[in-house]
């Protein structure tokens, strides 16, 4: 998925062929991997969404890897709304929450959902991921996040090196 993925970046690979491989690989992944696999990593518990936004192939990709990679997560969606996203992270004790954008304006919007969640989660760290972030690499420093990730291979070295940290 990785080699896919950067082919579709330097341009020599269709969209539509990136998306393709990423069902298949979610298929590959949900079939030797089920939800309810004991070997699956569940710590921390953690969440990934896409915010404020109506593109979900990072997600996708990102989730994929991270199954692929024995973790385990729960799959918000997409949402724009700050205030049920805060709750649902707080019911569900996100320790971790992965959230992926592709608009600028919805990048600069999750600045209040951090906020929020600093509220009534000041535990849960938020990772952030996708093209604002890739263009700006200090953004994600201004609006308040605790990391970001640059491609699906980056997200499961962050989680990875949260897992660490709060053990």
């Amino acid at each position: 998925m990785e080699r896919i993925g950067s082919k579709w970046e330097e341009g020599d690979v269709a969209l539509s062929q990136l998306y393709m491989s990423g069902r298949i690989c979610e298929e590959i992944v949900d079939t030797i991997l089920p939800p309810v696999d004991p070997s699956r990593k569940r710590e921390p518990n953690m969440a990934i969404v896409v915010f404020n936004d109506y593109h979900f192939l990072g997600k996708r990709i990102v989730y994929t890897m991270l199954r692929a990679s024995g973790f385990e997560l729960l799959d918000y969606g997409q949402s724009t709304d700050i205030e049920a996203l805060a709750v649902r992270v707080k019911e569900d004790a996100v320790k971790l929450l992965l959230v992926s954008v592709l608009m600028l304006n919805s990048a600069l919007r999750i600045k209040s959902l951090i906020e929020r969640i600093r509220l009534t989660s000041p535990e849960t760290k938020v990772v952030v991921g996708g093209a604002p972030f890739r263009f700006d690499q200090e953004l994600w420093q201004e609006i308040g996040a605790d990391a970001m990730g640059k491609n699906a291979s980056e997200a499961v070295d962050i989680v990875t090196t949260f897992m660490e940290k709060i053990a």
